[in-house]
């Protein structure tokens, strides 16, 4: 029976399959990000700025969960016209909370990669490529955040119905949706493949480029989600708010996941690396012909390594941090002032 015969359409639930899916990713993303500031905290504390900024990234994550959580039990996912009135007001009055927590999680997410990434490098132009992308990132969501709270007056008219609402022209809001959608799937690309011309650079087996470039590359999944999301959006707000809009953003939500997983898998590298020696996955460090990509204390005191770590030795956790100064340690020395390590550790040659 359709809607032009009197009778409303028939009801949707969507939420289970939101509540599911990104239920398993936000599991996920707690546990990898909690095994990296664990991995800072040993030895000895080395948090820094990126790790607090993924850390509240996830927590933002889970608040955003629980919303979704609270909007279901509303109705979300429902046809509105299954719904009562008071019901409806509640969902979007949460899915408006839902998007400042949104905005502000994959806002900081992005950020806490570009920021891990100036470490790689002290070249001039590495740094400033990464700088503008943060730029562009900052002002970016700074516009998000406009558009969210400015783009009807009065505020609530957001999540319920208003006599006298004042709104920006819709086209205005979908010219800025599409431009500054299009800047971020773009920064994410370049944060994904970015380092990789570095590690082509790294004298190591195909193995573990493989591996490292597995790493790194994970964020290009979260900027497929983001160029797929660009063509629901028209689709999703024009058909009914309650239920159309549930797809849309659980891939709204995937994308943030998904960036918190690749921002926290690449320090992890050296744990995984240790794991895969033990597994024989990876060949010893003493069989190589140059040391291995990550060199850690611990590694070296399960290897029966001995021998002083010089001050000079990196022992931050950061397992692509070494990698990547060892394999570029040549054009450092002729114009970039750096620290060279990888090399006088005792290790293997």
């Amino acid at each position: 029976m359709s809607a032009s015969d009197g009778q409303p359409p028939p009801d949707t639930n969507y939420a289970p399959t939101f509540l599911a899916v990104t239920g398993v990713f936000t599991l996920l993303a707690i546990g990898l990000c909690s095994a990296r500031i664990y991995s800072r905290l040993r030895p000895k504390p080395n948090l820094r700025i990126d790790d607090y900024l993924i850390s509240t990234a996830t927590i933002l994550c889970v608040v955003d969960f629980f919303l979704s959580l609270i909007a279901s039990l509303h109705g979300w996912g429902h046809h509105s016209a299954y719904v009562t009135a008071a019901d409806v007001t509640m969902v979007m009055k949460v899915n408006f909370v839902q998007q400042v927590v949104w905005i502000a999680a994959i806002a900081l997410t992005r950020l806490s990669i570009a920021l891990s990434l100036l470490r790689l490098s002290h070249d001039r132009y590495w740094r400033l490529i990464l700088w503008s992308i943060i730029a562009i990132q900052m002002v970016t969501y700074a516009g998000h955040m406009l558009f969210q709270f400015a783009n009807c007056a009065p505020l609530r008219a957001s999540w319920e119905p208003v006599y006298d609402v004042r709104c920006w022209p819709r086209k205005y809001v979908l010219v800025f949706g599409w431009v500054a959608n299009s800047l971020l799937v773009l920064n994410d690309t370049i944060l994904a493949l970015f380092p990789i011309h570095l590690i082509r650079t790294l004298h190591r087996s195909p193995r573990e480029k493989v591996l490292i470039c597995f790493l790194m590359a994970t964020g290009l999944l979260a900027a497929a989600i983001a160029a797929y999301r660009m063509g629901l959006s028209k689709a999703a707000f024009a058909g009914d708010l309650l239920s159309s809009t549930v797809m849309m953003s659980m891939w709204c939500m995937l994308e943030v996941l998904l960036g918190i997983i690749a921002a926290c898998l690449a320090p992890l590298k050296a744990p995984a690396e240790r794991f895969l020696h033990r597994a024989g996955l990876l060949v010893s460090r003493r069989e190589v012909t140059r040391p291995s990509f990550v060199v850690s204390l611990g590694e070296r005191d399960l290897e029966g390594g001995g021998g002083e770590v010089p001050p000079s030795r990196s022992t931050d956790g950061e397992g692509w941090k070494d990698s990547v100064h060892d394999g570029v340690g040549k054009k450092e020395r002729a114009g970039v002032a750096t620290v060279e390590v990888g090399r006088g550790q005792g290790d293997v040659v």
